[in-house]
């Protein structure tokens, strides 16, 4: 499918550009977790008070909180997640169970989640409630929109780190390895709808060769990705099992992109599952029911 012409930022685009920075990933688990107040944010985060303030700004633009004044003199206020913000859980629950599962040493600091429904101890499993099956990578089919298009998608900067500060929080240092970088971004949504080589990425995404070639250099050596000799004089660049298994992650960021950013000319990308769209949903892989965020308790480590 050929993208649209015009080049305007789309749902993508906007959404990448919010969960980009992993400041902004922090404040939403913690916002889940009950904070609301400054002093509470810096309770739980590492964060300077300028850090946060900017981040507790962008997110409140982008209308993923509610910023409400509770106090007058000196002016104190509330940042309460918005139906776009209470919508992430999702996203941060397959973040977190990617990161335990393929991380490093740092994911022992992650807390355990419980089912409260079934009592147990669970991994999201991601399934397609108009099914009821489970969604795999080779039986989704997803293709560009009226809104679609790489350089639509290309993620916004404006919410994302330029570069490193002293003090940043570690928590998702292999989803920041796709996130983090608006052109990693970019190169792991086009391997996963298909291109393997080189020339493919450098084409389609008119990427320039150098930044193309530290890209594809990073998420090799993070293990995302492998190098594939095809036997011809191209090598293809495929998913590991790590790198496939970030699908869940990928697939509910751009649907919940599209749906709380979406463009008036239409949807960036259509998602098929089988011969009927993709309607998709998080099942506790315990007791096989759905999961919803009321009914997710975070256990602290002991």
């Amino acid at each position: 499918m050929k993208p649209p012409v015009d080049d305007a930022p789309n749902a993508i685009s906007r959404g990448l550009g919010v969960l980009g920075d992993e400041w902004s990933l922090q404040l939403l688990r913690a916002a889940h977790q009950g904070a609301t107040r400054f002093s509470q944010f810096q309770q739980r985060l590492p964060i300077s008070a300028a850090s946060l303030a900017t981040r507790l700004s962008l997110l409140s633009d982008e209308g993923l909180f509610t910023r409400q004044i509770y106090q007058e003199h000196p002016i104190r206020a509330e940042y309460i997640l918005s139906p776009r913000g209470r919508a992430t859980w999702p996203i941060l629950l397959s973040i977190w169970d990617w990161e335990r599962t393929w991380g490093d040493e740092r994911t022992a600091e992650l807390p355990l989640m419980r089912h409260s429904e079934c009592g147990h101890e669970f991994a999201p499993r991601l399934v397609c409630a108009g099914c009821d099956e489970p969604v795999e990578l080779g039986r989704v089919l997803a293709v560009w929109g009226p809104a679609g298009g790489w350089s639509r998608s290309l993620p916004e900067t404006g919410t994302r780190r330029r570069s490193r500060p002293s003090r940043t929080p570690e928590q998702f240092p292999e989803t920041m390895a796709v996130f983090g970088n608006r052109w990693s971004s970019v190169v792991v949504g086009a391997v996963f709808q298909g291109l393997r080589h080189y020339a493919e990425f450098e084409s389609a995404l008119t990427i320039p060769s150098n930044v193309l070639s530290e890209r594809l250099r990073v998420l090799v050596e993070r293990g995302f990705l492998e190098v594939v000799d095809s036997g011809s004089a191209r090598a293809e660049y495929r998913l590991t099992a790590k790198g496939a298994a970030f699908f869940p992650v990928i697939a509910l960021t751009l649907l919940w992109s599209d749906q709380w950013f979406a463009d008036p000319g239409g949807a960036a990308m259509s998602w098929q599952h089988g011969d009927h769209p993709l309607v998709a949903r998080l099942d506790c892989d315990h007791c096989d029911t759905a999961l919803t965020a009321a009914a997710i308790d975070v256990v602290p480590r002991t």
